[in-house]
């Protein structure tokens, strides 16, 4: 796919590559071309902008089955671009591929190829583009991505719709705009039959009360895989996920550090939700939910979902903007059928993170803001004794005195928790796990840089990273403590004492 003129000519060649053969993809972001070869094998130049030392990774990366880096080219020859690779593809060029007539075999082996890309993704915390143009397919199947996505990796339930919507665009040639409902898949193409054109329409579904899919597992369990499938054991976690997760452990053991919370959250949430027997012959009561509160970038969502796992109960993600409708108790309507949704699943944990959005203060609200109250009185009408439906609440904020008071009472959200930034321990790991298979020197002391690093939330570190990997790159050096002094001098930590006190005063108060 050509949307910009390129930057080189057929026939021009750079520094140890073969000359160019032919224009396959050029954009704002990158270009893609096929070089000329002389020994048989399908070479091609990538070009890209963006951060140089991830990119330089996923080629580094590449699996040798369908797609290695022969080499990667000066950037002085690519003066306009941050990075370029001379990479040899073995396999079919995805793009121009006919899928019209196709068998079923053929266009679930092209899902399954998609679904495989995705979910084993490679640890430098990218996410591989899936663009035809850009992509291609070995004879077993699976398919590769020469280059990753400039945004951050997507939540599951996104990158679910990413996939479904490439695969649909593949098959029919149809781009698919937003979240828009598409025509049944057998339509376009006869050998897709009613069941995968059924499993594609619900991984596009994002209307409340239709059938979605929104997990890899479930998607691959409605596809008929195998279950020792690797895609169907993704471990899917989200870009501040990443930074928390320890390899081979679950619920509330993968956050790493912060022991007093998770002491907290056990014996406060996790036993009596779990084991509540115990409690009611004490006359003590199940908790109905809690509200994370703290900065933003701390992980409060992240806990949520390991705390939802730790319960081992059925999971429900929510935000605002998912329940508003331009349409009068609009939003009411769909309060009321995701309570029953959680209901219908019990025993469910039900997660609303921006919780201030949905629930503000009545008294600061407008007269054009009246359905707001009615959404609040809702909200409201549902929390009162939740617990007895085995349905757990699990709110997250970052502006706690914004919540309208009525919701923190007890009997509605029992328990009001807060999630301040990593402690030396956990920011010791995260470091650690951002740093794997980087060039690090030998002499490089993770927990004496975590002492140094108190106000840096979870996304600060991750950052904070990436710029000291950059200057080390930038002076062909091994990443040590003097690449993190450097950084640290571009990125302040984002939580002062003054915002800790702010937080932490909200408990006092009583809020």
């Amino acid at each position: 796919m050509v949307t910009r003129r390129p930057t080189f000519p057929i026939g021009f060649s750079l520094t140890d590559t073969p000359a160019i053969k032919k224009v396959l993809h050029t954009d704002e972001r990158c270009e893609v071309y096929e070089l000329a070869s002389q020994n048989g094998s399908q070479d091609i130049l990538v070009i890209q902008r963006g951060d140089a030392v991830a990119t330089l990774e996923w080629w580094s990366r590449l699996s040798d089955s369908a797609m290695k880096l022969e080499c990667t080219v000066p950037v002085y020859d690519v003066p306009e671009f941050s990075s370029a690779a001379h990479l040899i593809v073995l396999g079919e060029y995805l793009d121009g591929q006919s899928w019209a007539g196709r068998t079923r075999e053929e266009l679930e082996a092209l899902l399954f190829g998609l679904i495989d890309c995705v979910t084993k993704r490679d640890p430098v915390q990218l996410f591989p583009d899936l663009n035809a143009s850009v992509c291609w397919r070995s004879n077993d199947g699976s398919v590769h991505s020469a280059v990753p996505l400039a945004a951050s990796p997507p939540t599951e339930n996104d990158a679910v719709r990413y996939v479904a919507q490439t695969f649909f665009q593949m098959v029919t040639g149809i781009k698919l705009a937003g979240t828009s409902s598409a025509p049944p898949l057998s339509q376009w193409c006869r050998g897709a039959g009613g069941q995968l054109s059924r499993v594609i329409e619900a991984c596009l579904n994002s209307e409340r009360g239709k059938r979605t899919i929104t997990t890899f597992a479930q998607l691959n369990i409605e596809l008929g895989r195998p279950q020792s499938s690797p895609a169907n054991d993704t471990g899917w976690v989200d870009g501040l996920a990443q930074s928390n997760k320890v390899t081979g452990t679950s619920g509330l053991d993968k956050v790493a550090g912060m022991h007093e919370l998770k002491s907290l959250l056990r014996a406060e949430v996790v036993e009596p939700v779990r084991s509540p027997e115990p409690y009611k012959r004490y006359g003590l009561s199940i908790p109905n939910g809690i509200l994370l509160y703290g900065p933003p970038g701390c992980g409060k969502t992240y806990i949520a979902r390991a705390l939802a796992e730790e319960l081992g109960h059925h999971f429900l993600e929510i935000v605002p903007s998912e329940l508003a409708s331009p349409y009068v108790h609009g939003s009411v309507i769909r309060i009321r059928e995701l309570f029953d949704e959680a209901a219908e699943h019990a025993p469910a944990v039900v997660f609303i993170d921006e919780f201030e959005a949905l629930v503000p203060v009545r008294s600061g609200l407008g007269g054009f803001q009246h359905h707001k109250a009615e959404e609040v009185n809702e909200i409201l009408t549902h929390l009162n004794d939740s617990s007895e439906k085995r349905i757990f609440i699990i709110a997250a904020t970052n502006q706690p005195e914004m919540i309208d008071p009525a919701v923190r009472r007890t009997g509605r959200l029992d328990k009001l928790i807060y999630v301040g930034p990593p402690d030396a321990e956990a920011r010791c790991d995260m470091v650690l796990l951002h740093l794997s298979k980087r060039p690090v020197s030998g002499g490089f002391d993770a927990r004496e840089l975590a002492l140094r690093l108190h106000g840096y939330s979870a996304s600060d570190l991750r950052f904070l990273v990436d710029e000291a990997a950059r200057d080390a790159m930038m002076r062909g050096v091994l990443i040590s403590l003097d690449s993190f002094d450097r950084a640290m001098k571009k990125i302040a930590p984002s939580i002062s004492a003054e915002i800790e006190l702010q937080y932490q005063s909200v408990a006092q108060r009583g809020l």
